[in-house]
């Protein structure tokens, strides 16, 4: 059967890839891809394979009268219509973390472990500050801000608490810098997943997209978001949510009527923020947002402090200078960063039980076997492996 032109067009268009994009995935110029459109050109087989990989489809998808691309269950509500997400560009990414996410709960079952029973869910018509208040006491906030020396030892502790809960956070670089962040929501409870996008984002900024996508979850969606660019309903519960949970207002007017913040102009302000982000431990912009929603700043100030996103000196992009050893972290800290510790701690149970292998986790996840083996030598030091109980056979 034939290179199907028209079938790899309706791929594209349904993965919402550019034609600049889908050319850089298919490693071809923007002219030689639209020959290939026109059935002017057939792709060499790495060319294929190249696309398949990129566009997250069987090879052989191109070669059939038509392949049909299922709408994602994640929500784009970076619109004021919300709409099914099209991967775009981070099509295999995406993929990729869904096969984890199927990985880890099958892992899951066969481990025997207890799913959670319970999981907090928001009342439509509830007031975001006072489930914020809530969530809050559940997830002692205070006693961890109060415990933490910096934005990123509290946003290790958040993260460690909203695992505890039974959510995967997994945090990434190479996702594209417009996402800050999403949240998969599983019916199930064993494998609701919030995803952090770490690129160009500091602790603070982390930790806000942490507790915004909790909202997400809370509120039993799969959602992609794009922190305070978009204003639907949805999204400004969840802003509200996570500010409040951060910056509790009481706390805040406390802090500046006994410390005596100046707002007087953008420069004062962003300095007062900064200060003020440091104290509660998340990102300036987020404080930026708040004290302009209690009336102490003005909107414009958070706007043009947004503004130098992306650039080396933004402030909430900065992060502090780290001091590892010559040969960089030990094998297997990167990837328990990266996938957190419940995640790891089901990888590595299972493998320590017998119910999985070296070669299935590298298949499902990608993992060398030499990371592997540092991730679980990291695991037993943190004591993240677990007992089994009820084995399923696998």
């Amino acid at each position: 059967m034939p290179f199907n032109s028209t079938t790899l067009d309706s791929i594209i268009t349904a993965r919402g890839l550019t034609p600049k994009e889908a050319a850089a995935a298919a490693a071809m110029s923007p002219k030689k891809l639209q020959e290939t459109l026109q059935g002017d050109n057939v792709p060499s087989t790495i060319q294929i394979l190249k696309l398949a990989n990129r566009l997250a489809v069987p090879a052989y998808a191109f070669f059939l009268s038509s392949y049909e691309i299922a709408p994602s269950e994640i929500i784009d509500f970076r619109a004021a219509k919300p709409h099914s997400l099209k991967y775009g560009k981070d099509t295999s990414r995406f993929s990729s973390l869904f096969a984890t996410r199927d990985f880890l709960a099958d892992l899951y079952k066969r481990l025997g472990w207890d799913a959670p029973q319970y999981l907090y869910q928001i009342d439509a018509e509830e007031n975001p500050e006072q489930f914020a208040a809530s969530v809050a006491k559940m997830l002692d906030i205070e006693t961890l801000r109060s415990s933490t020396d910096s934005k990123s030892q509290f946003y290790k502790m958040l993260r460690n608490s909203i695992e505890d809960l039974g959510i995967y956070v997994i945090q990434d670089h190479n996702f594209s810098d417009k996402i800050d962040g999403f949240a998969i929501y599983h019916t199930s409870f064993t494998s609701n997943l919030i995803f952090v996008n770490s690129a160009k984002r500091n602790h603070g900024a982390r930790t806000f997209t942490l507790a915004h996508e909790l909202a997400h979850i809370f509120g039993k969606r799969s959602a992609l978001t794009n922190n305070y660019e978009f204003d639907n309903d949805v999204e400004k519960f969840c802003n509200e949510f996570a500010s409040a949970l951060l910056i509790p207002r009481d706390r805040l007017i406390k802090e500046i009527e006994t410390n005596r913040y100046s707002f007087k102009d953008y420069e004062w302000t962003v300095r007062s923020a900064d200060k003020l982000s440091e104290h509660f431990k998340t990102s300036i912009s987020a404080m930026l947002v708040r004290l302009a929603k209690l009336g102490y700043a003005k909107w414009e100030y958070q706007k043009e402090f947004s503004k130098g996103f992306g650039s080396k000196s933004y402030a909430d992009s900065v992060k502090p200078q780290s001091f590892g050893g010559r040969n960089g972290p030990a094998p297997g800290v990167v990837d328990l960063a990266y996938l957190g510790t419940r995640a790891v701690s089901v990888i590595t149970s299972a493998l320590a039980a017998g119910l999985t292998s070296s070669y299935e986790i590298f298949e499902q996840t990608g993992l060398s076997k030499k990371r592997i083996e540092g991730l679980t030598a990291v695991a037993r030091e943190k004591e993240l492996v677990r007992g089994v109980s009820n084995v399923v056979a696998s």
